[in-house]
Protein backbone atom coordinates (compact mmCIF):
# COMPACT_ATOMS: atom_id res chain seq x y z
CA UNK A 1 0.00 0.00 0.00
CA UNK A 2 1.23 3.79 -0.51
CA UNK A 3 0.94 6.68 0.76
CA UNK A 4 -2.14 7.78 -1.50
CA UNK A 5 -4.54 5.50 0.00
CA UNK A 6 -7.15 7.30 -2.29
CA UNK A 7 -4.99 6.44 -5.36
CA UNK A 8 -5.30 2.77 -4.17
CA UNK A 9 -8.56 2.75 -3.69
CA UNK A 10 -9.01 3.97 -6.97
CA UNK A 11 -6.65 1.42 -8.80
CA UNK A 12 -8.44 -1.29 -6.80
CA UNK A 13 -12.40 -0.12 -8.51
CA UNK A 14 -10.99 -0.26 -12.34
CA UNK A 15 -11.62 -2.97 -14.20
CA UNK A 16 -8.34 -5.48 -14.65
CA UNK A 17 -7.88 -7.10 -17.70
CA UNK A 18 -7.06 -10.77 -18.60
CA UNK A 19 -3.86 -11.90 -19.96
CA UNK A 20 -5.96 -13.15 -22.74
CA UNK A 21 -7.23 -9.38 -23.88
CA UNK A 22 -3.77 -7.60 -22.93
CA UNK A 23 -2.01 -10.18 -25.96
CA UNK A 24 -4.88 -9.19 -27.90
CA UNK A 25 -3.82 -5.70 -27.38
CA UNK A 26 0.12 -6.38 -28.23
CA UNK A 27 -0.98 -8.72 -31.14
CA UNK A 28 -3.33 -5.86 -32.59
CA UNK A 29 -0.14 -3.12 -31.86
CA UNK A 30 2.29 -5.46 -33.70
CA UNK A 31 0.25 -5.84 -36.82
CA UNK A 32 -0.72 -2.02 -36.67
CA UNK A 33 2.93 -1.34 -36.43
CA UNK A 34 3.69 -4.28 -39.23
CA UNK A 35 1.37 -2.17 -41.90
CA UNK A 36 2.10 1.18 -41.49
CA UNK A 37 3.57 2.30 -44.48
CA UNK A 38 6.91 4.22 -43.80
CA UNK A 39 7.25 8.18 -44.80
CA UNK A 40 9.84 10.37 -46.44
CA UNK A 41 11.78 13.52 -44.83
CA UNK A 42 14.06 16.13 -45.54
CA UNK A 43 14.32 16.15 -41.64
CA UNK A 44 17.51 15.26 -40.20
CA UNK A 45 17.96 13.16 -37.28
CA UNK A 46 17.59 15.33 -34.46
CA UNK A 47 20.69 16.08 -31.71
CA UNK A 48 18.73 15.47 -28.10
CA UNK A 49 18.96 17.97 -25.37
CA UNK A 50 20.54 17.40 -22.46
CA UNK A 51 17.89 16.54 -19.54
CA UNK A 52 16.34 19.06 -17.25
CA UNK A 53 17.88 21.38 -15.22
CA UNK A 54 20.81 21.39 -17.69
CA UNK A 55 20.90 24.71 -19.60
CA UNK A 56 20.58 23.70 -22.91
CA UNK A 57 17.82 21.31 -21.90
CA UNK A 58 14.93 21.52 -24.54
CA UNK A 59 16.50 22.82 -27.97
CA UNK A 60 16.70 20.15 -30.09
CA UNK A 61 18.90 20.74 -32.95
CA UNK A 62 18.86 19.72 -36.53
CA UNK A 63 22.16 20.18 -38.03
CA UNK A 64 22.84 20.13 -41.83
CA UNK A 65 23.17 16.79 -43.44
CA UNK A 66 26.21 17.92 -45.48
CA UNK A 67 28.18 18.81 -42.35
CA UNK A 68 28.54 23.01 -42.81
CA UNK A 69 27.77 23.70 -39.34
CA UNK A 70 24.72 25.09 -39.50
CA UNK A 71 21.51 23.90 -37.45
CA UNK A 72 18.27 25.12 -36.82
CA UNK A 73 17.05 24.64 -32.77
CA UNK A 74 14.21 24.25 -31.66
CA UNK A 75 12.79 24.83 -27.88
CA UNK A 76 10.33 22.32 -27.39
CA UNK A 77 9.26 24.06 -23.79
CA UNK A 78 8.47 26.97 -25.42
CA UNK A 79 6.77 25.30 -28.67
CA UNK A 80 3.01 25.05 -27.03
CA UNK A 81 2.10 27.79 -24.49
CA UNK A 82 -1.74 27.76 -25.36
CA UNK A 83 -3.98 26.32 -22.49
CA UNK A 84 -6.19 23.33 -23.52
CA UNK A 85 -9.77 23.87 -23.06
CA UNK A 86 -11.40 20.68 -21.76
CA UNK A 87 -15.34 20.47 -20.91
CA UNK A 88 -15.76 19.41 -17.26
CA UNK A 89 -18.49 17.09 -18.30
CA UNK A 90 -16.28 15.23 -21.05
CA UNK A 91 -15.96 11.41 -20.85
CA UNK A 92 -12.58 9.87 -21.60
CA UNK A 93 -12.53 9.27 -24.97
CA UNK A 94 -13.70 13.35 -25.74
CA UNK A 95 -10.46 13.95 -23.59
CA UNK A 96 -8.28 11.27 -25.75
CA UNK A 97 -9.55 13.19 -29.29
CA UNK A 98 -8.66 16.80 -27.91
CA UNK A 99 -5.23 15.94 -26.63
CA UNK A 100 -4.98 13.62 -29.96
CA UNK A 101 -5.88 16.80 -32.12
CA UNK A 102 -3.79 19.17 -30.30
CA UNK A 103 -0.69 16.62 -30.57
CA UNK A 104 -1.79 16.16 -34.18
CA UNK A 105 -1.53 20.09 -34.94
CA UNK A 106 1.17 20.68 -33.15
CA UNK A 107 3.45 18.18 -34.69
CA UNK A 108 2.08 19.54 -38.21
CA UNK A 109 3.57 23.02 -37.69
CA UNK A 110 6.27 21.62 -36.03
CA UNK A 111 7.52 19.66 -39.23
CA UNK A 112 6.35 22.85 -41.36
CA UNK A 113 8.83 24.98 -39.62
CA UNK A 114 11.99 22.44 -39.46
CA UNK A 115 11.11 21.77 -43.22
CA UNK A 116 10.99 25.62 -44.60
CA UNK A 117 14.11 26.22 -42.08
CA UNK A 118 16.31 23.32 -43.72
CA UNK A 119 14.49 23.98 -47.62
CA UNK A 120 15.75 27.82 -46.75
CA UNK A 121 19.40 26.98 -45.57
CA UNK A 122 19.63 24.60 -49.14
CA UNK A 123 19.02 27.68 -51.15
CA UNK A 124 21.21 29.82 -49.08
CA UNK A 125 24.25 28.30 -48.52
CA UNK A 126 23.75 24.97 -51.01
CA UNK A 127 22.35 26.54 -53.97
CA UNK A 128 20.92 24.34 -56.55
CA UNK A 129 21.04 21.52 -53.85
CA UNK A 130 17.90 19.30 -52.56
CA UNK A 131 18.01 18.50 -49.41
CA UNK A 132 18.27 15.08 -49.01
CA UNK A 133 15.58 12.33 -47.90
CA UNK A 134 15.69 9.74 -45.18
CA UNK A 135 12.57 7.25 -44.58
CA UNK A 136 11.04 7.31 -41.02
CA UNK A 137 8.45 4.84 -39.92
Amino acid sequence: MTADTDLDDLLARLPQKSTRELFAEMEAARRADAARIPQRTIIPEPDVPPLWPHPGSGIVRFACILGCGWAHEEDMYADDVDPISVPLSAGPEEISRVFSERAEQRAHQFRQRVEAAILAHFDDAHEGQEPPEREVW
